[in-house]
């Protein structure tokens, strides 16, 4: 019996010892800290001039401080709809009177309907705003990530990026392979939409968002945002139309949308682009400056 105990007790040693620079390494990770500026502010929130909602294309979008305007990021990677509703209502009173909303529209949004990393927003908001909500999901997420294999995996991925095969570098054959694989997978994502009648009830959300705007007294605006031309060829009219533009008609919403996804300022720039379709910190600069711009030029009020 008492071998037994000191294997045992060996035994769960070796698996703690392992275990510990394992959850260490997924905590420390890119996708685990992805909510971490949303964070921040909730800590030590502040009255700002602009918030933006979407998934990555415009979380890598935009950064207006250099125009003087306090600004919150709330987009995250395929964020649905859904949850940019959830954040605008649990974010949205800290923006100044008259305060604008950017709604960033993208291929995936009336498309993408399963919030895949819910725990992004286990410490961003109000547990009883998350679907769906399990205390146990909850804890481990928070305190011991590195059991879960979606964590780990998304952790391992972010390491090895760099050493990807040369043909899924994001800009092997000047982006188009990379184009290509992003619209097979929202190809595929759309019709699975379609089957599961999901558009219909994205369509709805977007529309209750803009309400919601108008009620509140926010100023609210559509966007899309640049991507190089190698992401064109795949995501062209025709197809965006199929996708989005459809959608967006029928809804009728009394909004301006700024539309610059083929904008020549960008498209044919790749040193603006971190890969075919998300901006760089150099194209966030320049692209957050044009739409100050243009939301002047809209009349929007634009604090100085």
């Amino acid at each position: 019996m008492g071998r037994l105990f000191i294997k045992i007790t060996m035994t769960i040693t070796v698996v703690i010892l392992l275990f510990v620079p394992v959850n260490k390494f997924v905590k420390d990770s890119y996708d685990y800290n992805i909510s971490g500026a949303i964070l921040a502010f909730k800590k030590h929130p502040y009255p700002v001039d602009i918030i933006n909602l979407g998934a990555s294309h415009s979380m890598y979008g935009y950064y207006f401080k250099p125009t003087g305007l306090s600004h919150l990021d709330l987009a995250l990677p395929a964020q649905t709809i859904e949850y940019d509703f959830k954040l605008l209502r649990e974010y949205g009173k800290y923006l100044k009177p008259g305060g604008v909303v950017i709604v960033s529209i993208s291929q995936i949004t009336f498309a993408n309907s399963e919030t895949k990393n819910i725990g992004n927003y286990y410490k961003i908001l109000d547990r009883n705003e998350i679907e769906p909500f399990r205390l146990l999901d909850y804890y481990s997420y928070l305190y011991v990530p590195g059991i879960n294999s979606g964590s780990f995996n998304s952790a391992l991925s972010g390491k090895l990026k760099k050493f990807r095969w040369d043909a899924h570098q994001p800009w092997a054959n000047d982006g188009k392979n990379y184009s290509g694989r992003k619209y097979e997978k929202v190809e595929a994502q759309y019709r699975e939409a379609v089957e599961n009648n999901n558009i219909e009830r994205n369509m709805k959300q977007l529309k209750e968002i803009v309400d919601y705007c108008h009620e509140k007294g926010y100023q609210v605006i559509l966007t899309m945002e640049p991507v190089h031309k190698s992401y064109l060829e795949y995501f062209d009219e025709e197809v965006m139309d199929r996708l989005v533009f459809q959608y967006l008609k029928d809804l009728k919403l009394d909004v301006p949308f700024l539309n610059y996804m083929s904008d020549s300022r960008f498209v044919n720039n790749k040193e603006f682009f971190i890969d075919p379709d998300h901006l760089n910190r150099e194209g966030r600069k320049k692209y957050s400056w044009i739409v100050y711009e243009d939301l002047k030029k809209l009349g929007y009020a634009i604090y100085e």
